[in-house]
């Protein structure tokens, strides 16, 4: 009887042990050899799990002193972390945050944002957290504290190091840029310029590198390339404009690395004595409010920043073990799709000259 009493005070002793600990799911999974989704469905009294799994792994939560009942008061959080105030200020990632900030709630979770100034907050996470989505560009010790964390984590990112072993959202760049440069192609223009704005932005060059790619396959197609100082700086692209004039180039096609940049090529173009579209098409990119909020309307490349928001909280949630989606495969790169949204601002090309056009410019014949 003795032995039987001390036998029970060392379990006793090993649970209260491990409930200091916080035993979590993956506790629970990993002593029983399966999945983190198996264990959380049967904890929460959910279908998916045959009765006899269920009394298995609710015994062995009993065992290791699993609080069921902590589980069950906490609402988890998704943890978002910018690198700085100005990347969380941007419009693209204020969509995704949106997209996160509904699908958590959708979800029955909270969500945390923090401007991380310290990589080792990483690793500070509350014991609500049920992993954390890094928005926006972050510096490699960033992505190197990401490795280093027990917690799950997901990017949203144009781009990530080659074989970054974490799942990575983003959208198809180089595709929209193939399809921009189909689409100018079918419209007849021949002579077109790729428009980065300011230099610097990941997302830009690849869809430079989509949109010079399919210009170099078709025929008869000739690519220059603009870059400002400033997404705003209309008097770098009066210059450009000048340069091509005088060397006989005159593109009738202008695809911009955002709506803003898109913006300052139609007002300076316009401001210069050219008809959009008559003379000129230009296409933006992101379908930004402001797309809608000039004459002409911006045909622009719709980005599904919002469903990026979402599809990050989806895998997070799966890496967590609250569904099974992700169960057993390798860390992903998803890639969402875009759409052209045709409005006001492009048509087929013209095969007149437009010199006489362009006002107050000085033009060498």
């Amino acid at each position: 009887m003795k032995k039987q009493d001390n036998k029970q005070a060392g379990r006793e002793d090993r649970a209260v042990g491990t409930v200091m600990a916080r035993v979590t799911i993956q506790n629970i999974a990993d002593h029983l050899g399966i999945s983190k989704f198996a264990v959380s469905r049967a904890l929460s009294g959910k279908a998916g799990v045959s009765e006899p799994t269920r009394r298995l792994i609710e015994q062995a939560a009993a065992s290791l002193g699993y609080d069921a009942r902590s589980r069950a008061r906490k609402t988890m959080t998704v943890d978002v972390i910018f690198r700085n105030r100005a990347t969380a200020s941007r419009e693209l990632w204020v969509d995704v945050q949106n997209g996160i900030d509904q699908e958590a709630a959708a979800r029955g979770h909270g969500v945390s944002v923090r401007l991380l100034e310290d990589v080792d907050e990483l690793g500070r996470a509350g014991s609500d957290s049920v992993g954390y989505i890094s928005v926006g560009p972050h510096p490699a010790s960033t992505l190197d504290a990401a490795l280093k964390s027990a917690l799950p984590a997901v990017v949203v990112n144009h781009i990530v190091p080659p074989l970054w072993p974490k799942d990575q959202i983003s959208a198809a760049d180089v595709e929209a840029g193939v399809f921009v440069a189909h689409y100018t192609e079918s419209l007849g223009h021949r002579r077109v310029v790729y428009t980065h704005g300011r230099l610097g932005y990941p997302g830009r060059s690849a869809r430079l590198a989509g949109f010079a790619d399919a210009i170099a396959e078709a025929k008869d197609m000739e690519l220059r390339e603009v870059a400002f100082s400033d997404d705003q700086a209309a008097g770098d692209l009066r210059e450009a404009v000048i340069a091509m004039a005088a060397t006989g180039f005159e593109p009738t096609a202008f695809f911009c690395g955002s709506d803003t940049v898109a913006v300052t090529v139609v007002s300076e173009l316009m401001r210069m004595g050219l008809r959009i579209p008559e003379d000129v098409s230009v296409v933006g990119h992101a379908d930004y409010a402001i797309a809608t909020r000039i004459s002409p309307q911006l045909t622009t490349v719709h980005m599904p920043h919002r469903e990026m928001g979402i599809a990050a909280v989806r895998v997070l949630l799966a890496r967590a073990g609250q569904s099974p989606f992700m169960d057993g495969l390798p860390p992903q790169r998803i890639n969402l799709v875009p759409n052209l949204v045709e409005r006001q601002s492009s048509g087929p090309a013209t095969s007149e000259s437009r010199r006489h056009r362009l006002r107050d410019l000085t033009i060498p014949t």
